[in-house]
């Protein structure tokens, strides 16, 4: 159980830094290019024009920020966005939801 609290609180914790830095960070991603941009500002329609090495490369990004659990591979979560339900809310959404059921193998 503390595993999972300690997960809990690091995602918090990486939460709170976003948001404090929220405003200026979404500043600089309006003005990059999709291909400069983190999986947090990507569409799924975005996400689906990326190739696979960038998806991967994304997939990482997020991981290394998000993820306590390193043992996964950023294949995997990348595949997990590619075959996830389209509609199911925003990508960033979508990767927590990858993240926790891939890190408890649910």
């Amino acid at each position: 159980m503390s595993g999972r609290a300690h997960r809990i609180g690091a995602v918090a914790g990486a939460l709170l830094a976003l948001l404090a830095t929220g405003p200026v960070a979404r500043g600089v991603a309006a003005e990059s290019s999709v291909d400069d941009a983190s999986l947090l500002y990507l569409s799924s329609n975005d996400w689906e024009r990326q190739s696979e090495p960038r998806k991967v490369a994304l997939a990482a990004d997020f991981m290394r920020i998000f993820c306590t659990d390193q043992s996964m591979s950023a294949a995997s979560l990348a595949d997990c966005l590619d075959r996830g339900d389209k509609a199911d809310g925003a990508l960033f959404e979508r990767a927590m939801a990858c993240v926790s059921v891939l890190s408890t193998g649910r």
